[in-house]
């Protein structure tokens, strides 16, 4: 594996993504991709839906990515190690799925008030029924197979964006200190995803992270496909100051949901990942 490169954050059907499980790891082999980790949102659906301790010649690390309640800009938690199959944790996701449901109607209804953008009512009833969790890149693709907008980032950069800041306060997501604390008792080390989401200044991240730390959070997503090499500098140097572990990944989704992000490699190739200090503690 040493010449292999590590995406330790990628999705699949059961939640925003596009590919299964398997077709990620197939996807993964041909990409040079040796550790791979399938982290849905709010979902650990994936790995009961394959045999991911089987030698397929990738080194599978299970995971989620859990959304934490915050007042802007949006917090990810990734679990990774963990056991899928925790009860603990199922009985929290499951609650979660309701509450993306709920948050998708909301969406939905915000779009129509301020734009008159209606979703009809038959693609509203699909979705609500799907099985995997559902989110504002489902309602992108309706708009984008209606002819509304033209791809999945004018649909979030138009509506999506705006519709999710003016509904957000109905959602009951859990706290940070809790989506660690279930991480961790699934086995799972808690990582920060893409901390440049949170819109803070350094200052205030680093403030955050002492707390976080304080609460059980071990890792940081250094390399990620959404931080430029200056970001990706300084998130390192910050995880060396705090000791926090240093984690990685592309955060593919697919060519409809994010087409510039590329698994394994990233955004404009920004990611060449073959170590990574987290994978010494799984």
């Amino acid at each position: 594996m040493e010449n292999k490169l590590i995406d330790l954050h990628t999705h699949s059907i059961y939640s925003d993504g596009e590919l299964t499980p398997m077709e990620l790891i197939l996807l993964a082999k041909s990409n040079n991709v040796g550790t791979l980790s399938i982290t849905d949102h709010n979902r650990v659906d994936a790995y009961k839906n394959f045999d991911y301790k089987k030698d397929y010649g990738v080194r599978i690390i299970t995971g989620t990515e859990l959304s934490a309640s915050v007042l802007k800009g949006q917090m990810h938690i990734l679990g990774l190690g963990i056991d899928p199959y925790n009860n603990e944790l199922n009985v929290e996701l499951d609650r979660l799925k309701e509450v993306s449901i709920n948050s998708v109607k909301a969406i939905i209804r915000q779009i129509d008030v301020d734009y008159r953008v209606k979703i009809p009512k038959w693609e509203e009833e699909r979705l609500l029924k799907s099985t995997h969790n559902i989110g504002r890149p489902d309602i992108a693709k309706i708009l984008v197979k209606y002819g509304i907008v033209s791809d999945v980032q004018e649909a979030f950069d138009k509506y999506l964006i705006d519709a999710h800041n003016k509904t957000r306060k109905y959602r009951n997501l859990l706290t940070y200190k809790e989506c660690i604390e279930l991480i961790r008792k699934a086995n799972g080390i808690p990582v920060l995803a893409h901390p440049k989401s949170l819109n803070l200044k350094y200052k205030e991240l680093y403030v955050l992270l002492k707390d976080m730390i304080s609460a059980g959070l071990m890792g940081i997503e250094v390399y990620h496909s959404s931080h430029d090499m200056i970001e990706m500098f300084n998130y390192e140097k910050m995880a060396l100051k705090l000791n926090l572990l240093v984690s990685g990944g592309s955060d593919y989704h697919g060519s409809q949901v994010k087409p510039d992000v590329l698994l394994g490699s990233g955004k404009n190739n920004n990611l060449n990942i073959k170590k990574l200090s987290v994978l010494d503690n799984l």
